[in-house]
């Protein structure tokens, strides 16, 4: 049974629960993928979420109902992909945003993108960008839904073996 959400301010310490979140959220990706694909490996996810929390501009809440984790979510300053990664001024990078399944159709990931979006607004970023599946209708859905744009330009991922789509959205 679904209680009262509680938010608070992500820290290292969420690095597990939050790979927990994003590997059920990777497991859920199987409804659409294409046959044979499988998840990021076990493992790997929570040494990545550990290096972005750890970056000083990272910004994020965990969701909890009682001792049980309903989702995330966290950006972090944008850069560029090609080493040495300069940061790209004024945009924010929409690092993650999971919500597990017993929370899906409720609003709090609604809640969650709209607090993170009031947030890098107030931290005086112009825009954000996001990279979601382009399979993923239902997510694809969510961030027009929310207000993102997108050209639908597939973009491949070779470390998760799917096409990406990039959203923004102006903050100013």
């Amino acid at each position: 049974m679904r209680g009262m959400v509680e938010l608070r301010p992500l820290t290292l310490d969420d690095a597990e629960a939050m790979a927990e979140s994003s590997r059920q959220g990777f497991d859920s990706f199987r409804d659409w993928a294409p046959p044979g694909w499988h998840p990021p490996a076990d493992g790997v996810e929570a040494d990545r979420v550990r290096e972005g929390l750890a970056r000083p501009s990272t910004w994020g809440l965990l969701a909890t109902d009682g001792d049980r984790v309903a989702g995330h979510v966290a950006f972090t300053q944008a850069r560029e992909r090609e080493e040495p990664r300069a940061d790209i001024p004024g945009l924010a990078h929409f690092w993650q945003l999971f919500v597990r399944r017993d929370w899906w159709g409720t609003g709090l990931a609604a809640e969650l993108n709209r607090r993170a979006v009031a947030e890098a607004a107030a931290r005086g970023y112009e825009a954000m960008r996001l990279l979601t599946p382009a399979g993923s209708a239902r997510a694809r859905a969510f961030y027009a839904r929310e207000g993102w744009s997108t050209d639908g330009e597939p973009i491949p991922e070779p470390a998760l073996g799917l096409d990406l789509v990039l959203y923004r959205r102006r903050l100013t």
